[in-house]
């Protein structure tokens, strides 16, 4: 029979054989030695330009979007200017700067001087056409008559020329006769403004129509 057994190497064939084992591993360690290096040297450089990455500051500048502004100039308030009366007497215009101004709601234009329509010189007159109310010297006599007439003759064209007239002639309704005709009324309401706008001046003057006593003052006060 054949033998089975294979023939054995020679031990020059042996050692060639591991001459080139020897050469092999060498040369995988060698390998293996270099990857690492090349690993560790990109690891380094990724973690530098991750470190310069890092200390690396981008600095970003809003722009403010424009404010839309609107400026309102607020007038400056005007002094309200005190009007100037020309009646030809200073005294009279001095006082009139004092009255209220309820008392010109009329629009009468005030003189100095008897009524030119008077027969005669009275203290006072008054035209409903064209408006006008006339204070003669002899109102002068004292401040509180001045007063009186004064306010008196223009309580007429506050009766005569103003919306007011219908609540001031009725509040007067029922009063006793003061002067006989058509002024009867308005001379009732004129001397009724006096004396709920200058009792004490009303008073004093000595030469009013009447008192105008309660209701009627009250009613004249409220239809003022």
């Amino acid at each position: 029979m054949r033998s089975s057994a294979r023939p054995g190497l020679s031990p020059t064939v042996r050692r060639l054989a591991l001459v080139a084992l020897t050469l092999l591993v060498a040369a995988g360690a060698l390998l293996g030695a270099q990857t690492m290096i090349a690993g560790k040297d990109l690891a380094r450089a990724n973690a530098g330009a991750l470190d310069r990455s890092a200390g690396t500051t981008t600095t970003t500048t809003k722009v403010a979007a424009p404010v839309s502004t609107s400026t309102t100039t607020t007038p400056a308030p005007v002094a309200a200017v005190a009007p100037a009366y020309a009646t030809g007497n200073a005294q009279l215009d001095a006082l009139l700067g004092t009255l209220p101004a309820m008392l010109f709601a009329g629009g009468a234009h005030v003189h100095y001087g008897y009524n030119p329509l008077d027969s005669c010189c009275h203290a006072g007159g008054y035209n409903p056409e064209p408006n006008e109310a006339w204070i003669g010297p002899s109102a002068f006599s004292n401040a509180a008559k001045l007063t009186y007439v004064t306010v008196h003759e223009l309580g007429h064209s506050v009766h005569v020329k103003t919306s007011r007239n219908a609540a001031l002639t009725a509040a007067v309704a029922g009063a006793p006769v003061v002067r006989a005709g058509q002024w009867d009324d308005s001379e009732k309401v004129a001397d009724c403004i006096a004396w709920v706008l200058y009792p004490a001046e009303t008073a004093a003057s000595g030469i009013t129509y009447w008192s105008c006593p309660d209701p009627w003052r009250s009613r004249v006060a409220a239809a003022l």
